[in-house]
């Protein structure tokens, strides 16, 4: 082909299913992990002088909240950190609301209701929007699965909660 003094332009290949770019929801998300970390590691001590494990708990929470920043911002759009970051911080939160409705589960003080903190009530929310931005983070048809599977199983606690079956 002849030279006629310019290049056409390119355009880039875009496949049908690329996704966004994940920038806020994963900026975010790191960004809480690591506070709701801090937090966690700054309370291990005083934990831990009431009992080992419980000084344990908060340790190991710290540290998967601290190592949940970096793997988010390294591979926003891997289905397994997501899913790893959602599946570990619903359990953090679903301790904090066992510890704050049916007591302590184990320890010392098993069986003892702690009274909700603004501290704690903050790094709670945190943990909500950690899931959030986790699950934004996620391609369309696992959101969608894993959105309908939290619903039917949150529903199903309430119901569970409602007629007595559950404390």
């Amino acid at each position: 082909m002849p030279d006629l003094g310019f290049t056409p332009p390119v355009r880039p290949v875009v496949a049908p299913h690329a996704v966004r770019r994940p920038g806020a929801a994963a900026g975010a998300a790191a960004a809480l992990s690591l506070a709701a970390a801090w937090v966690h590691l700054a309370y291990t001590a005083s934990h831990w002088q009431d009992w080992w494990a419980y000084g344990a708990f908060f340790l190991a929470m710290g540290v998967f909240q601290g190592l949940c920043a970096p793997a988010i911002v390294r591979r926003p759009r891997s289905a397994p950190v997501a899913l790893g970051v959602i599946a570990g911080n619903l359990a953090i939160v679903a301790m904090y609301v066992l510890s704050r409705t049916a007591g302590i589960p184990l320890g010392p003080h098993a069986g003892v209701v702690e009274e909700a903190g603004a501290v704690d009530l903050g790094v709670t929310a945190a943990e909500v929007a950690i899931v959030a931005c986790a699950l934004a983070l996620l391609r369309p048809r696992p959101r969608r699965l894993l959105v309908g599977a939290l619903l039917v199983a949150g529903s199903a606690l309430w119901l569970l909660r409602l007629t007595g079956r559950l404390p």
